[in-house]
């Protein structure tokens, strides 16, 4: 597969998700305070260098495109989004038959070494939470753990593992079909706002249970359910996305997770519709 274009899919995809309205996460129509959407693109850039190298391992990558980022903006912008869309990029640049299994394939055959740069890369960027997690599979803890087993054991309670452990079952399974749907009846840039929603109604937001606990983000969920209730799909929904933007904002809380699998759910979709490629 063409890496340039693989690239540009990847870049536009990051971008896509930013002009979307998300309640509560960063867009260029509500922006979180402290942080800048011109960034956000600088390390979408950044890390599609490191991604859509060949020669680098998944690992390699995923280090190289972290650490690249911390290290230029000081400060988490894509740390969800790399993890998330390295192995994505990397199946997809092989241009196979039968994507799925041949992701599944690269997951279970991480080695040693590319599951340590990976944890070291999480280590790198700090995401917000990560270290008040003192369980078993405690990345900031020496333990004799396989990266597998740590994936397995954090899939319980993190998103991003779980992809990793159910090879992307929460995307191919509910966040692709339901952009399909709702592209075919609505604008895209709704489609990734409802879309949005609906990750944020699925299950807990992991950024928002490692940082806040469980109690806030049950609250968050449950708030995210009533507003798909009263969502109307052929209808502006601002005002109503709006409300719980301002609330989410005001209380600090950022479903980045939800975001980070938004992201995903977009560039698997723009990949298998530009290429053609059967899932």
């Amino acid at each position: 597969m063409n890496s340039i274009l693989l690239k540009k899919v990847y870049y536009e995809s990051c971008l896509e998700e930013l002009e979307a309205f998300k309640p509560g996460n960063h867009s260029i129509l509500s922006r979180i305070p402290e942080m800048n959407e011109l960034k956000f693109k600088y390390a979408a850039k950044l890390s599609s260098e490191y991604l859509i190298d060949k020669n680098l391992s998944l690992g390699e990558s995923i280090h190289g495109a972290v650490k690249t980022c911390q290290t230029s903006l000081n400060s988490n912008y894509n740390l969800g989004i790399i993890i998330l869309c390295a192995p994505i990029i990397k199946v997809f640049q092989k241009s196979v038959n039968k994507p799925r299994s041949a992701l599944r394939n690269l997951l279970i055959n991480i080695s040693k070494r590319d599951g340590q740069l990976i944890l070291n890369a999480i280590e790198i960027a700090k995401p917000a939470g990560i270290k008040i997690y003192k369980g078993k599979g405690n990345i900031f803890k020496k333990n004799n753990l396989s990266f597998p087993d740590i994936m397995k054991i954090g899939s319980k309670h993190d998103r991003i593992s779980n992809c990793y452990f159910s090879n992307y079952n929460e995307i191919f399974d509910f966040g692709l079909p339901l952009l399909d749907f709702l592209k075919k009846r609505i604008s895209r840039i709704k489609a990734i706002e409802i879309l949005y929603i609906n990750f944020l109604c699925a299950a807990l937001d992991s950024h928002i249970l490692r940082k806040f606990g469980a109690k806030k983000a049950k609250i968050v969920k449950y708030k995210a359910l009533m507003l798909k209730k009263k969502i109307k799909i052929f209808h502006n929904n601002k005002a109503l996305f709006k409300e719980f933007d301002t609330y989410l904002k005001n209380s600090h809380i950022n479903p980045g997770t939800c975001a980070d699998l938004t992201v995903t759910t977009l560039l698997i979709n723009k990949i298998r519709d530009i290429f053609n490629i059967p899932l």
